[in-house]
């Protein structure tokens, strides 16, 4: 049954004709738009700081 859902979905989609954008004119005009920046490394150094923050709060706790 299984088998017969995947087949038929699989024809479909190979039935249809699917086109893509047409690429654009000018690289560098684009390239412009569409940079995002790259946040990695902010969320890097927030990570460390923040768990050499916790290591400095919880290290300093009076032992019972």
């Amino acid at each position: 049954m299984f088998q017969v859902v995947v087949q038929s979905a699989m024809r479909l989609l190979k039935s249809k004709k699917f086109r893509l954008p047409p690429p654009p004119t000018d690289a560098s005009e684009t390239d412009k738009k569409y940079e995002s920046k790259d946040k990695t490394g902010l969320i890097l150094i927030l990570m460390i700081g923040g768990g050499v923050f916790l290591m400095a709060m919880f290290s300093n706790l009076p032992s019972n």
